[in-house]
């Protein structure tokens, strides 16, 4: 009976392919788990600090309140950015 040569190789890049594969999606959970406040939402957006904070408190950008503060999810704020076209101008 012959066997394939190459099938050590070819388990070899089944493994390296399931690993790269989960290199891809390690950052997308690590942003599901980032939180920014309203200075860091701002710079990100390149807006004032108000500007985000009025469309957190008319419900524009999805944020949780812990205590006195809040934090807007990474993921909550990009799609902000989808749903909203201009953060700068819509009122």
């Amino acid at each position: 009976m012959q066997t394939n040569p190459f099938q050590t190789i070819l388990d070899e890049l089944g493994e390296v392919k399931q690993l790269l594969h989960s290199i891809q999606k390690e950052p997308e959970l690590e942003l599901k788990k980032k939180f920014y406040s309203f200075k860091e939402a701002s710079e990100i957006l390149k807006v004032d600090y108000q500007t985000v904070r009025s469309h957190v408190l008319k419900g524009n950008i999805k944020a949780e309140q812990l205590g006195r503060f809040y934090r807007i999810n990474h993921l909550d704020l990009m799609a902000a950015l989808k749903d909203v076209k201009s953060l700068k101008y819509k009122r």
